[in-house]
């Protein structure tokens, strides 16, 4: 196998050597290392930056925002303008998001057993499959290289007060004897509140002090075995399991979020999955089998005592959800070309139940399936040794298998469909020399309505549309890489147009409903500069993103949640003795926001500041304390849900 071939090789992944690398989809352009396709952060950088969860993580990453969405108390992401639904969201390889509504709870999952994020914007490989029309993000956890490993952590968070808010505990121990691995970890977090800014005024249904109903907690085990061979062929086995239960906060400005009172008394998902990859003379095939679980209940009081369920706007639901499926890959080398072939299934399984609030019977309410289907080819053509061509297409078939309502009013419209897709794309790639690269790519993908795209009612408040099409994207890209020295950067120049959005219209029909229609049309155009610094003492990094979302169909509606303008930079300077300081800044500005009543205002520009002392008394040991939000800023992605003050942290590692 040559270059090409060996990153995906287990046994020539030596700059992955702690990464499950059987879980990695990459474009292969020559190197994991400085991809100009993939961007990934490490769990070191995880790590230095402090992020506890998923949602923090990427929101330091050029092109992503992190967003909250207060109504659900969802922490959610944007990819160059494109929300968590049009993002494909994996686990080693495995899709997790909700088969219902396509979304992920990026705040429900923690950084501990994590080896690396791989992100993907605009161009992303085809063996991705389906739904990847804003990007892709693919989670990969560790696995062991040595014959007895481990890392204790334990943090603790702290208000402006001094009362203590969050505490997190993780454990991750690991063995390879010979051909033999197998790695457990244990993750658990147990926020009792947090506090708000004490610049927040206060108003009647959320008072200075302790944001209310803000507890929340979330564990997850997981573990994996794998046997791999003479010829780095593997074979592997895997079962995660995470629980997790939130409340909801009360929302401040009742006209930009309707008054709530909601809890989650559980949000749960498992995934088991058998994962192998056979090494050939001249390429590999590569094999995935899945079943991924996803189950929540949701609540609804009356009032703000959280006590009584006698209005008509009270109810228990509960959501039962999964998806079965399996990826096979075949990559082989002919001459110049490095082919890979790939083709995923999907079956996705929804069920909705409605709860009595007196006997806590459950009935089914909805339930609907779909499978989707995809082939994919892709082909990396050596021209000479500074000229790459890249090239791949993809078809995708997603079939509608079943519909299930206990609403009679809109039978007649609820038939079964199906859609296709073709997603081809291309990519040329020109090294000036060893330390710069430059790319030009043109990809073609496509968003597939979810189920709650096609059927929801949003209690009774709109109207079905089993006939909505696919959204269709056309990205383009122009990417300069260059290192000089310890500095290296990187420029990204993006523009997308999107064809058939899907928008919320009245419904022509009787004009007290709303229904989803692909009436919609987008431009997303920006810029993306990275640039860092390292030597042995001093690193300095950072990344600045413009982004700008035009709505071509109607200037009066705007993408809401998006910054035009984000800039993130850090520095860790070691000073001796052991001992570094680190410190990053996060600055957002002009991303829109709507009110109850359509109207828009842009959410206040913010700049955030957190600080760390590091400390190492031995090579095993690693104790941070430190402060978030120095400033005390208040903050928010939601106007109706500040987020939290300043606070402190302490930190303690223990590697073996």
């Amino acid at each position: 196998m040559n270059k090409h071939l060996l990153i995906l090789s287990i046994a020539a992944s030596v700059a992955l050597a702690d990464t499950f690398t059987l879980g990695q989809i990459n474009v292969l352009d020559g190197s994991t290392e400085d991809s100009l396709f993939e961007k990934t952060i490490t769990s070191e950088e995880i790590a230095q930056h402090n992020s506890e969860n998923i949602s923090d993580a990427l929101d330091n990453i050029s092109g992503i925002n992190q967003d909250t969405q207060g109504g659900r108390n969802e922490s959610t992401l944007y990819i160059r303008g494109f929300d968590s639904k049009r993002i494909g969201v994996f686990i080693d390889g495995i899709p997790i998001y909700v088969p219902y509504d396509g979304n992920f709870d990026y705040g429900r999952f923690l950084t501990a057993d994590i080896a690396q994020i791989d992100v993907s914007k605009g161009y992303s490989s085809i063996a991705y499959g389906a739904n990847t029309m804003g990007g892709a993000i693919n989670v990969i956890s560790k696995k062991p290289t040595k014959a007895f490993e481990g890392e204790i952590k334990t943090g603790v968070v702290l208000d402006s007060d001094g009362s203590m808010s969050r505490h997190v505990e993780s454990i991750n121990i690991g063995t390879k004897q010979d051909h033999i691995y197998a790695q457990l970890g244990a993750v658990y977090s147990n926020q009792d509140h947090f506090r708000l800014s004490d610049n927040y005024g206060g108003t009647s249904s959320q008072p200075k002090g302790n944001r209310l109903r803000s507890e929340a907690k979330d564990y997850k085990v997981s573990f994996k075995t794998g046997y791999i061979t003479d010829d780095g062929s593997e074979i592997a086995i895997g079962y995660a399991k995470q629980n997790g239960e939130k409340q909801q906060p009360p929302a401040t400005d009742v006209t930009f979020s309707k008054t709530k009172y909601w809890d989650w008394p559980y949000w749960d998902k498992e995934t088991i999955f058998i994962n192998g990859q056979k090494n050939l003379s001249n390429g590999y095939i590569k094999a995935l089998v899945y079943h991924d679980t996803f189950k929540n209940s949701l609540y609804g009081y009356d009032d703000a005592t959280y006590s009584t369920m006698t209005k008509n706007s009270s109810f228990k639901s509960k959501y039962d959800d999964y998806s079965i499926g399996t990826h096979l890959e075949y990559g082989v080398e002919l001459g110049n070309h490095t082919l890979t072939t790939s083709a995923n299934y999907k079956k996705d399984s929804h069920k909705g139940y409605d709860i009595s609030k007196t006997t806590n019977v459950a009935t089914l309410s909805e339930n609907y399936e779909d499978h989707t289907i995809s082939f994919g080819i892709e082909d990396v053509y050596t021209l000479s040794p500074k000229w790459q061509l890249l090239g791949g297409i993809s078809y995708d078939i997603r079939e509608g298998d079943k519909i299930y309502d206990t609403n009679t009013a809109y039978l007649d419209m609820l038939a079964l469909e199906s859609q296709s897709a073709f997603n081809p794309q291309a990519a040329l790639i020109y090294t000036l020399d060893p330390t710069s690269k430059i790319r030009a790519s043109i990809s073609c993908k496509t968003y597939m309505p979810s189920m709650k795209d096609r059927y929801s009612r949003k209690f009774n408040s709109y109207v079905p549309n089993p006939d909505l099409e696919n959204e269709l994207a056309t990205h383009y890209e122009l990417s300069y890489q260059k290192s000089i020295g310890a500095f290296s950067g990187k420029l990204n120049g993006f523009f997308t147009r999107v064809d058939d959005a899907i928008q919320s219209v009245v419904y022509p029909l009787n004009t007290a409903y709303y229904q989803n229609q692909n009436v919609g049309s987008f431009n997303h155009y920006g810029l993306e500069a990275e640039l860092n610094y390292k030597t042995d003492i001093l690193e300095v990094g950072g990344n600045y993103t413009y982004i700008s979302v035009e709505n071509r169909t109607d200037e009066n509606i705007k993408r809401i949640d998006v910054p035009k303008h984000q800039l993130f930079t850090y520095a860790e300077f070691d000073i001796g003795s052991d001992i570094s300081l680190y410190g990053d800044m996060k600055f957002r500005k002009g991303a829109y926001e709507q009110k109850l009543d359509g109207t828009y205002v842009i959410n206040p520009t913010f700049t955030i500041f957190d600080i760390k002392a590091i400390y190492r008394p031995t090579t095993n040991v690693t104790t941070e304390v430190g402060v978030k939000n120095l400033t005390d800023k208040l903050y928010r992605y939601d106007m109706a849900f500040p987020m939290a003050g300043r606070e402190f942290f302490f930190n303690v590692g223990y590697k073996f």
